[in-house]
C-alpha cells in the first residue's frame, strides 16, 4: 500500500506536456450577492459624474469677457470620440471597485445643450433582487453629458 501510495503521489507531480491540468470547481449555488458585495448607488455615481466633467473640460474653453461661461464649438465626431473615452474610463473605474461576478454595461450621451429635452429608455431582462442601473448627468456651458451604468450579476 505505501509502494501504492508512493506512484500516486508521483503522478500528480507529472509534467503534463505543458498543459494544465482541468481544473473542476464546485457549484456555489449563490444566486444573488451577499449584502457586502452588492453595488453602491452613491460610490457609482460619483464615478460617473467625475469622469464626465473631466471630459467636458478637456473641450471647453472659459469664455474671456463672461465670468462663469464657456464656449464649444459642436463636432459631432468630437462628441463621439470623448463619449466614447467616457464609457472606458467609467467602466475602467467600476470594475476597480471590485465588484464580483458583476458584468458593467456602460452607456454615454453627449451633445448640445439648446435647451431641449432628452429622454432615454432601456429594456432588458432584469433581476431587480440583484441588478442596478446608475445614472448621473452634467451640464456645462452649452454641453450636456448623460451617463448609465447597468451593473448586472452573473451566477
Amino acid at each position: 500500500a505505501r509502494h501504492q501510495a508512493a506512484r500516486l503521489r508521483g503522478a500528480t507531480d507529472m509534467d503534463y506536456g505543458g498543459q494544465e491540468p482541468v481544473k473542476v470547481y464546485e457549484n456555489t449555488y449563490q444566486m444573488g450577492p451577499r449584502e457586502d458585495q452588492k453595488v453602491s448607488i452613491p460610490r457609482v455615481q460619483e464615478i460617473i459624474k467625475r469622469v464626465l466633467e473631466e471630459q467636458i473640460e478637456k473641450t471647453l474653453e472659459k469664455d474671456p469677457h463672461k465670468k462663469d461661461k464657456y464656449l464649444w464649438p459642436y463636432d459631432h465626431e468630437e462628441v463621439g470620440d470623448m463619449a466614447r473615452e467616457a464609457c472606458e474610463a467609467i467602466q475602467l473605474a467600476v470594475k476597480e471597485l471590485g465588484y464580483a461576478r458583476y458584468k458593467f454595461l456602460v452607456q454615454v450621451q453627449m451633445g448640445e445643450n439648446n435647451g431641449q429635452a432628452l429622454r432615454t429608455a432601456s429594456r432588458c431582462l432584469w433581476a431587480p433582487e440583484s441588478d442596478v442601473s446608475v445614472s448621473n448627468s452634467v451640464v456645462k456651458g452649452r454641453m450636456f453629458s448623460v451617463g448609465t451604468v447597468f451593473c448586472l450579476y452573473h451566477e
